[in-house]
């Protein structure tokens, strides 16, 4: 297992917690919708926040890290009651804090899973 999927919900709590949006993946300083990896973002959504992050990763290694995406999206799904994390972010009645903490618990559960001791084998 691997740390870059903890890593990569980390930083997406981050980015939430400096700025959280719903009805976009990203806004810029004066509102305007924006790609998430856009140097102009201030705010990010749930899933926005995740592609900005993986953008990071990406530019770091030169190489798309998708195993980390896949990995991090399972935890996340874990802990997010709905299919879609653009509808989950965009409820009314959700808030940043929500968001920040539903990715805080799936870094923290990605990380003890991925510190766990492999499976013992009788065999």
């Amino acid at each position: 297992m691997d740390i870059r999927s903890v890593d990569l919900l980390y930083r997406a709590r981050d980015l939430v917690g400096q700025g959280w949006t719903q009805h976009a993946d990203a806004r810029a300083a004066d509102g305007a919708s924006v790609h998430p990896w856009n140097d102009a973002a201030v705010e990010w959504s749930l899933l926005g926040a995740i592609v900005a992050a993986l953008e990071e990763l990406a530019d770091d290694d030169r190489d798309l890290p998708l195993v980390h995406l896949a990995l991090a999206l399972d935890e996340l799904a874990l802990h997010v009651d709905d299919d879609s994390l653009a509808r989950w972010n965009d409820l009314s009645s959700r808030t940043q804090a929500d968001v920040e903490r539903v990715l805080d618990v799936a870094a923290r559960s990605r990380a003890e899973k991925v510190h766990e001791p492999p499976a013992r084998s009788d065999n």
